[in-house]
């Protein structure tokens, strides 16, 4: 059954069942304030037949015709016979319903004609002069005056209104039921399409429902739908971030195997050393590939080690040097004092090597790419400057959103490695910061503390 059949039957019982409850109610106490008025009437009625009927025996003036005249004028329901008797019991005067019914052409006569008699009561009066009887009066009328004609139509015209009433009203509910239900069919139809495309992965558009509770369940389905999205464009972006950093090490590896086997490159120590650190930094994102995946959490773990950052600059140097010059590139390297970092060694490095890509990647030919460091007592500062084609004012601030990609040239460019840098410099407590000038090229500082705090060391 659907929601629509199932609201129309609910309205519809709903209907017949207060009109029902009210007529019950409204013919139960008109009912006992109509007998109650008729019951006062009767008793009214009967006072003024006595009266007339104790004038009548005393006047001598009045012929029994004229008397039963008079008396045919009270045949009034309830009362169906009216018998009057002189003082020895002889019967004067005796009128009926049925014959004045009958003789005037009346229906009552009629329903008279089919009237048990078993039906009816006689109510007996003595009539009195001074204490001294003069006659007597019989009534006979209904045994109840809840059964008098009068009461019947009365009851008879209440039923049928009742029942006019429950059809005007089922009609009304019925109207209205099928605009309310056609309004909820179509708000419960778009509340499904929502769901529906959701579930597609499609573009959830919803209109606001009037009905507080759908519009709540639309709400919050739109609501889904925008995390779900959330989520999937943040497990985009750790995918995109694990294949562009495991990018970086394989190329430097690729480079210096293909030196080697051209024997452009010598198998030296320092050779093996810039080799074993880059299979230590696809290591790392191995180790580090379940969180990133997740797109709840994301790669956030900071691992804290001891080392010394002239060793691992000179490293991401010589790893890069070949394919910095294999495009024409000078890199520079400017080693400073002896310094120990305690902090995350794979996520500073991958925030070097990326600045790093991105000056080898916008510094043209015969240009020059230098790196070097410095120390206050509780930071370091690595800069890194080239003087390739520079950065636009306006841009500045969106070179570390992600999927910012630059039209300078016209390679693809995936936007996530300043991104990447950024996020990591910023889990290791640092900052960094860039200034750059178009076609004078940029530089871009690292700022992270020497000793980071809040983590084991």
């Amino acid at each position: 059954m659907t929601l629509r059949k199932l609201w129309l039957l609910v309205l519809f019982f709903i209907a017949v069942l207060s009109i029902s409850i009210n007529s019950l109610i409204l013919n139960t106490l008109t009912d006992k304030y109509f007998s109650d008025y008729r019951s006062g009437e009767y008793e009214n009625h009967i006072d003024e037949i006595l009266d007339f009927s104790k004038s009548a025996l005393l006047a001598e003036e009045l012929s029994v015709e004229q008397m039963a005249v008079a008396l045919e004028t009270h045949l009034d329901d309830p009362i169906i016979q009216i018998k009057l008797y002189d003082q020895n019991g002889n019967i004067i005067v005796d009128v009926r319903k049925e014959i004045h019914d009958m003789m005037s052409g009346g229906m009552m006569g009629m329903m008279w004609s089919d009237y048990d008699e078993a039906d009816s009561e006689v109510d007996s009066f003595k009539l009195t002069n001074d204490g001294v009887v003069i006659g007597q009066l019989n009534i006979t009328r209904y045994s109840s005056l809840e059964d008098s004609i009068v009461a019947r139509k009365f009851k008879s015209s209440l039923l049928v209104n009742s029942l006019y009433s429950i059809a005007i009203v089922t009609i009304i509910a019925i109207i209205i039921g099928a605009i309310v239900s056609r309004r909820m069919s179509r708000d419960l139809t778009n509340t499904a399409q929502i769901a529906n495309d959701i579930s597609m992965g499609g573009d959830a558009a919803g209109t606001d429902s009037k009905i507080i509770e759908i519009r709540t369940i639309q709400q919050s389905l739109l609501g889904l739908n925008d995390k779900l999205k959330l989520k999937n464009k943040s497990r985009k972006v750790l995918i995109d971030e694990l294949v562009h950093q495991t990018r970086t090490p394989l190329t430097v590896l690729k480079t210096h195997l293909e030196g080697l086997s051209d024997n452009i490159i010598k198998l030296t120590p320092e050779e093996i050393k810039v080799c074993e650190n880059q299979i230590e930094n696809i290591t790392a994102i191995i180790s580090n590939m379940s969180s990133m995946i997740d797109a709840e959490k994301g790669s956030t773990e900071v691992s804290i080690d001891e080392f010394e950052i002239s060793s691992l600059l000179k490293q991401i140097a010589g790893g890069l040097q070949t394919q910095f010059e294999n495009k024409g590139i000078t890199l520079e390297y400017k080693a400073g004092r002896k310094i120990v970092l305690n902090t995350d060694k794979f996520k500073l490095s991958q925030a070097v090597y990326n600045i790093l890509t991105n000056a080898y990647k916008f510094t043209q030919a015969n240009g020059t790419v230098k790196m070097s460091y410095g120390c206050t007592d509780q930071s370091l500062q690595i800069i890194i400057k080239d003087n390739g084609a520079g950065i636009r004012k306006d841009d500045l601030h969106k070179i570390f959103d992600a999927y910012y990609s630059s039209e300078k040239n016209n390679s693809k460019i995936e936007g996530l490695g300043l991104f990447i840098a950024m996020e990591n410099i910023k889990l290791i407590h640092g900052t960094i910061d860039v200034s750059s000038d178009p076609g004078m090229g940029s530089e871009f500082t690292i700022n992270i503390p020497i000793n980071i705090t809040g983590f084991p060391v």
